[in-house]
């Protein structure tokens, strides 16, 4: 990843539960890490191999391969060639298995094939699958479809040496599927270096084959591997099937959680102080951003129904998600929200947010004046200076 988007990975005592909580995750799951060749090369591979150990030693069932990329062609090549097996022993036992296309040909070979694997993972051994001679192309001999028949698969983590994609400034640090198939790769593609291309093409074949989750990692990065499993939001670029990240409306049960994001951000002197009591009473009117299953930020919704406009307020993200397009993505949709329902416009008064609103989310500078009524004299009664700032809907 660029170092501009880098992040603090140093670790701190409250982050263990979340670490725990992916540990007890991740248990008896199972996960076909691919290295690319170029990696395989590189100083930074044994300490890749210890994250594998790591990843092994927390009873994680993985199947482990090498593989290259040359003209956006993905062949499975031979691991003789870039590892001594004995580098290997020394962090985890494994079982070897030996292709050869005539393997992946017949219905009775692939099925003897995935027979080997369910084997291997009830011995709890690490699989290790290379090539008898030749490299094997991924498309052509449907390896994933294959591989995919011998147990569920939950993550396709292939270990590269290419940064994070950035797209209008942000790290692409996760997307959908089908926003990928269907968005992204048609509208981006100028923006989109051309490794990225040829990786989605075949993590979108993997998720097609029920894989849930492809991770994309530049293991340049120091413990890149831990670091994109065990944090929520990761440093490299996770492609999924299921819902990661949402926006959702909020629910009686977010109320707790909804004022412990507030009343941090009012030690800031960033928002109003908001009792638990007033956010229960308003509760339908919070929008909140969840990742993986986490609220990490929200923002609150306010109707004046006589003059068709909504003010946006309590937009928060939590400081460890800063960066990376969350407050805008949730204005957007309020926005979105406001405009669907008939508002006309959308106001906010910020007190040290005003950049942010308006070379983020296209608002500009507007007039006290222009201020429903209702909020003139509430904005008067806070006496808080903030700026007005508006943006049309229509």
């Amino acid at each position: 990843m660029n170092k501009a988007f880098s992040h603090n990975n140093e670790l701190k005592p409250s982050d263990l539960p979340g670490i725990l909580r992916y540990v007890r995750l991740f248990r008896r799951q199972t996960f076909f890490i691919g290295i690319d060749e170029a990696l395989a090369q590189t100083d930074t591979f044994a300490s890749v191999l210890k994250e594998i150990a790591v990843l092994d030693s927390l009873s994680i069932r993985i199947c482990l391969f090498f593989y290259g990329c040359k003209q956006g062609v993905f062949s499975l090549v031979n691991s003789g060639e870039y590892l001594k097996l004995s580098d290997v022993e020394e962090s985890f036992e494994f079982n070897q298995l030996k292709l050869n296309k005539s393997h992946l040909e017949t219905e009775s070979a692939k099925a003897h094939l995935t027979e080997v694997i369910k084997q291997s993972f009830e011995e709890q051994t690490l699989c290790l699958i290379t090539p008898e001679e030749h490299s094997i192309n991924f498309e052509e001999h449907l390896v994933f479809e294959t591989l995919c028949q011998s147990t569920q698969v939950h993550k396709l983590i292939l270990l590269t040496i290419n940064e994070c994609p950035v797209i209008n400034g942000e790290p692409l640090t996760n997307i959908s599927a089908n926003e990928l198939k269907n968005n992204l790769l048609e509208a981006s593609t100028g923006q989109l270096p051309s490794w990225f291309l040829s990786y989605s093409h075949l993590a979108i074949q993997a998720i097609e084959q029920k894989i849930e989750r492809v991770h994309l990692l530049n293991c340049n990065i120091h413990n890149a591997l831990l670091n994109e499993l065990f944090d929520k939001v990761g440093i490299g670029t996770m492609i999924h099937s299921n819902k990661y990240e949402i926006i959702r409306e909020a629910d009686i049960n977010d109320v707790q959680a909804l004022y412990n994001l507030t009343k941090n951000s009012v030690k800031r002197d960033t928002l109003l102080n908001r009792s638990i009591d007033t956010i229960h009473e308003r509760i339908s009117d919070y929008r909140v951003y969840e990742i993986d299953g986490s609220i990490v930020a929200c923002t609150c919704i306010h109707y004046f129904e006589e003059d068709l406009s909504v003010e946006i307020g309590s937009v928060f993200v939590q400081p460890y998600y800063n960066g990376r397009g969350i407050g805008r993505k949730l204005v957007n949709d309020a926005c979105d929200k406001a405009f669907k329902k008939g508002y006309r416009s959308a106001f906010v008064l910020t007190v040290n947010a005003a950049k942010f609103f308006q070379l983020k989310c296209g608002f500009t500078n507007a007039e006290f004046e222009e201020l429903p009524k209702e909020r003139q004299f509430k904005y008067k009664e806070n006496k808080r200076n903030s700026f007005v700032l508006k943006k049309n809907l229509v």
